[in-house]
């Protein structure tokens, strides 16, 4: 039988950033589930180029930023690839517009958090429940990786809420990291 193989869920992976991370990871040998906000001709192709690396693919819509369908979202990633190693929290969202600090609307300032920051952290939360729940295969490394922003920590205060939210799911990462340390997770 064959070494069981890493599979990976990275989300907002449709395009940009979060496509160029499954396809390395699909070209590293990872088995890859590309999640989305919803279904697209977008999504479908990414899935279509992660495959054509020889690696199984499966795409995974659902909003990050909706709380409850989490568990789906792992649940179907699961299905459709078998356990789950390494989440990829790439998902994001940047302002509604830019503009004067003192003009941000709590409606941008909601959305930014909704997904930059509190999406993250119940999906990373049901990610590591689930890894520690379950033996995990010792050959094989189990992370999560979190991409944020030059704006964690860079001001720019044409996207404040922006700026607040990404340096708020770096504190998520450090926090995970501390937490599951002993528990032979890394995160990055």
């Amino acid at each position: 039988m064959a070494d069981p193989r890493p599979v990976a869920l990275i989300t907002g992976a449709r395009r940009g950033i979060g496509k160029a991370i499954a396809l390395g990871l699909a070209r590293a040998g990872f088995d890859v589930a590309i999640n989305d906000v919803g279904p697209s001709a977008e999504l479908d192709a990414a899935v279509a180029e992660a495959m054509a690396t020889g690696v199984r693919a499966a795409a995974i819509a659902g909003d990050i930023a909706e709380t409850s369908g989490h568990s789906a979202i792992l649940d179907e990633a699961e299905r459709a690839l078998g356990p789950l190693t390494t989440l990829i929290n790439n998902a994001g969202v940047s302002v509604a517009s830019r503009g004067d600090l003192l003009e941000v609307s709590e409606a941008s300032y909601d959305r930014c958090q909704s997904v930059n920051t509190r999406g993250l952290f119940f999906l990373t939360q049901a990610f590591a429940r689930r890894l520690l729940a379950r033996e995990r295969v010792l050959n094989l490394h189990h992370s999560i990786v979190t991409i944020t922003s030059a704006n964690a920590i860079g001001v720019s205060i044409n996207r404040g809420e922006y700026c607040v939210s990404k340096a708020a799911a770096s504190m998520v990462s450090k926090l995970f990291a501390a937490r599951l340390s002993n528990d032979g997770i890394g995160v990055y």
